[in-house]
């Protein structure tokens, strides 16, 4: 099977990730409320990007689609601390959403109790799951490092700092841009460079450049719709801070440049990968 399209790879191997997802979770989890929560919110319409990113990283390095389940716990892992984070996001103590992906936020459906401890659970037993596969020990390891790095307070939670705390001072370009490079760039870099470590490919600096491009490129495409929606008027944005015109024009930019970086890996099908980038342009 020799797959070009990142889109056709999405919608062929996405019915089975979600599968996955949910019997695992189902066949471990045994407190119901904590079950229950943890699947209202895994289950809530994402379109899983950052492990379908990561297992597009793995057949790109040469792995077979039909090998491609054996990586599916790391790439569980992955959207579980995803959906760990946006719940805590949402929480009154951080953003205060009553709503996400148009249904009700995690602690207003069951309480903000529930809603914490939901997030916890995913949070741990997505570094179970890593434990628990059936990947060599070398490539557990680095899963654990890499994802703990970039989700953990050297990365994704530094940023959720800086965004809580920050929320009333405008940041300049640097800072806006640091906050986003921990907040939403880190864990998408960390999908494709487990990815790449996984399928034994070596991790080179175009890959993580690429990631990092992409990642920023998410948030500033976001900014951009939900400037196009008259929503975030007051908040630290793209749009906000240097206009709509230059954002549209970083957009680009962050595009291309991360066209450039994959197109320098080697030994590596960049179809994929390239592909990737057509999100951008909708």
């Amino acid at each position: 099977m020799d797959i070009k399209s990142f889109t056709k790879f999405h919608e062929k191997i996405l019915p089975e990730f979600d599968r996955f997802l949910t019997d695992k979770l189902t066949s471990e989890i045994k407190q119901p409320l904590l079950l229950k929560s943890m699947l209202y919110s895994l289950n809530s319409g994402g379109k899983r990007v950052r492990p379908v990113l990561m297992l597009a990283t793995v057949y790109s390095a040469g792995v077979k689609y039909e090998d491609l389940h054996k990586y599916f716990d790391i790439a569980g892992a992955i959207e579980l601390i995803h959906t760990y984070s946006l719940i805590h996001d949402d929480l009154p103590e951080m953003d205060n959403d009553d709503y996400r992906r148009g249904q009700l936020t995690s602690h207003k459906q069951f309480g903000t109790g529930p809603a914490v401890l939901a997030g916890d659970a995913l949070l741990t037993q997505a570094f179970y799951w890593i434990a628990k596969s059936e990947l060599d020990a070398s490539k557990r390891m680095a899963a654990v490092r890499i994802l703990a790095h970039n989700a953990g307070p050297m990365g994704m939670v530094a940023g959720q700092m800086t965004d809580i705390t920050k929320e009333d001072k405008q940041l300049n370009i640097d800072e806006l841009t640091q906050l986003h490079h921990q907040k939403t760039a880190d864990l998408i870099i960390a999908a494709v460079t487990i990815g790449a470590f996984c399928a034994d490919h070596k991790t080179s600096k175009e890959l993580v450049l690429y990631a990092e491009k992409i990642g920023l490129a998410f948030q500033v495409k976001d900014d951009l719709d939900d400037a196009d929606d008259g929503e975030d008027i007051d908040k630290n944005t793209f749009p906000n801070l240097i206009g709509k015109e230059a954002t549209e024009e970083k957009l680009r930019n962050l595009v291309k440049d991360a066209l450039n970086a994959v197109l320098k890996e080697e030994k590596f099908d960049k179809n994929l990968l390239v592909s990737f980038l057509d999100y951008f342009k909708k």
